[in-house]
């Protein structure tokens, strides 16, 4: 029961992983996993890759150690939600795009309260920590403007589908064939490993998101259409040294400083919601939405009434959960 329960909190996480704006983080920080899934992954590191070489009964308790039946069953949910969601929510935010983000703009609404319980004080420092953490989130959201977005849409189309035009950017592109694989470029593949998987591990911050403002974004994408695998493996070995690194000192800093901490990732919790405020003003590109800013309708037709719908629906949703996961606690505490 355990494992499908974990395999469905995995699911959750897949599925606001194709969300654009929704963060992995934000929906285990919802889930009230966040801290769990921060121990079992900085528990990995030399000991487990000695336990691999010392024998099946090093290699169970090594496995027992790292809470590996809870991460594998959160890997093996995302991955399903990815690839058996991707098509559906592709599909849902191009054709039911306010709607769409209105669901999850309610289940993050609703589930701030998660967050909310796991500072013990709430001072004025829990206070400064919660504010910068809205306004990191929402100037990271700014810092690209309707325009710059725009044609960062075109760069990624033209990329994914190798089509030239006449444009100053599609003839930029046309002539980046290959990325070269040079010092300074495996530096800065390696270096942005570790920014975007940090970026993915605290709520509310999207890794895909920084690389676009460091400008590391569409280089991945042309070593990904002609197979860098040198170059993507730097990368990814950036991101697995990052996600030990950085876990742990997560899980240092809630140690250390729980309440500040957590005031700071209940704020990019709460920025989050400005990213995926369902009402934005869009433009297309290769037939594809692309969203430049928030916008407050100017009507009220059957878009805006079903999106407040979906809202309401995501809040429920939270709190019927809630009220599950409350009546399954007072058994045990009670035993």
């Amino acid at each position: 029961m355990q494992i499908l329960t974990n395999f469905m909190r995995g699911f959750a996480i897949g599925i606001a992983n194709i969300i654009p704006g929704v963060s992995g983080g934000t929906v285990a920080l919802m889930l009230g996993i966040y801290q769990r899934l921060l121990d079992a992954i900085s528990a990995l590191g030399l000991e487990s890759l000695k336990a691999l070489v010392s024998g099946r009964e090093a290699i169970k308790t090594e496995l027992q150690r790292v809470d590996a039946a809870f991460l594998g069953a959160l890997a093996a949910g995302a991955g399903v939600a990815i690839v058996a969601s991707a098509r559906l929510m592709g599909y849902l935010l191009e054709t039911h795009h306010d709607p769409t983000y209105g669901l999850f703009f309610g289940l993050v609404l609703a589930s701030l309260v998660v967050p909310w319980r796991l500072i013990k004080h709430f001072s004025a420092t829990s206070l400064v920590f919660c504010l910068v953490a809205i306004a990191l989130v929402v100037g990271l959201t700014l810092a690209m403007s309707g325009e710059d977005r725009l044609q960062a849409a075109q760069k990624k189309a033209l990329i994914k589908s190798n089509v030239s035009t006449t444009s100053p950017i599609s003839n930029n592109l046309a002539r980046q064939t290959t990325v070269a694989t040079d010092s300074g470029n495996m530096l800065l593949f390696f270096a942005s490993g570790i920014l975007a998987i940090c970026a993915m591990i605290l709520p509310g911050i999207s890794g895909s998101f920084m690389l676009l403002l460091v400008g590391v974004y569409f280089d991945i994408l042309v070593c990904i259409n002609e197979r860098q695998l040198m170059l993507l493996a730097i990368f990814a070995a950036g991101a697995a040294v990052g996600l030990l690194i950085f876990t742990r000192f997560l899980k240092y800093l809630l140690q250390r400083y729980g309440d500040a901490t957590m005031s700071f990732l209940f704020g990019l919790v709460i920025g989050s919601l400005y990213a995926i405020w369902p009402f934005k003003s869009y433009g297309m590109v290769a037939g594809r939405r692309v969203d430049i800013a928030n916008i407050i309708p100017d009507s009220f037709t059957a878009n805006e009434g079903l999106t407040l719908l979906t809202i309401l629906l995501g809040i429920i949703v939270v709190i019927v959960f809630m009220m599950i996961e409350g009546r399954q606690k007072r058994p045990k505490e009670q035993a």
